[in-house]
């Protein structure tokens, strides 16, 4: 099964799982259609203030893709490309960032795939569904981020960075001493943290001069 943003795909099983429910008790499973998503701590924590300005900020075309276990994901990429806009010009770390059809001379490539850490998750919400969101799932979808930066003359800059999004459905325990996001917020606090970390690297490591 795809895991897609905001984890819809898995908002949808609990529905599916809802709905055996009450044709197999004749009771709707209300347990099992609490979804809650908690952002995984593992990855530094970097915030605009931390990060070192280059002496001339520079203009950037930005390429940018989402995939799903690998495969492009039209839909999901042109739902997460505003995200990935919004913290790249707030970090301030260019003088523009422009996309396609314009060109500016620096170019960075951006992929983030999106792929499924759990196994057997359609096992887990039909278990969740049946026992009336009493037993409860946690799933984890996993993102890496890679990233090229081109600046002509120069050699191309690689980095690669990983973060994961936990979410329970029904009576689960999210992981410990964690607090759950706000509805809608977990995509962009996950983009933001790979990118933000991203930044962080190439200003300290002189990358972006």
């Amino acid at each position: 099964m795809p895991f897609l943003p905001l984890n819809r795909d898995l908002e949808r099983l609990c529905r599916q799982a809802s709905l055996m429910c009450v044709m197999s008790l004749s009771l709707l499973a209300t347990g099992c259609m609490s979804l809650k998503q908690y952002v995984d701590p593992t990855l530094p924590k970097v915030t605009v203030a931390d990060l070192k300005q280059p002496e001339a900020r520079q203009s950037v075309q930005l390429f940018f893709e989402y995939q799903t276990k690998g495969a492009t994901n039209a839909k999901a990429t042109e739902e997460v490309r505003p995200m990935l806009l919004t913290t790249l010009k707030k970090a301030n770390m260019f003088s523009d960032v422009v996309m396609a059809p314009a060109s500016a001379d620096r170019k960075l490539f951006i992929t983030i795939n999106n792929f499924p850490i759990t196994k057997d998750v359609a096992s887990k919400g039909v278990l969740t569904g049946l026992t009336l969101g009493l037993a409860g799932a946690m799933v984890t979808d996993g993102f890496q981020l890679n990233a090229t930066y081109d600046v002509p003359g120069q050699t191309e800059v690689k980095h690669s960075y990983q973060h994961a999004l936990h979410s329970t459905i029904g009576n689960a325990d999210g992981p410990a001493n964690l607090t759950p996001v706000a509805k809608g917020e977990a995509m962009p606090q996950i983009v933001d943290g790979m990118v933000l970390n991203l930044l962080n690297d190439m200003s300290r490591a002189g990358e972006l001069n």
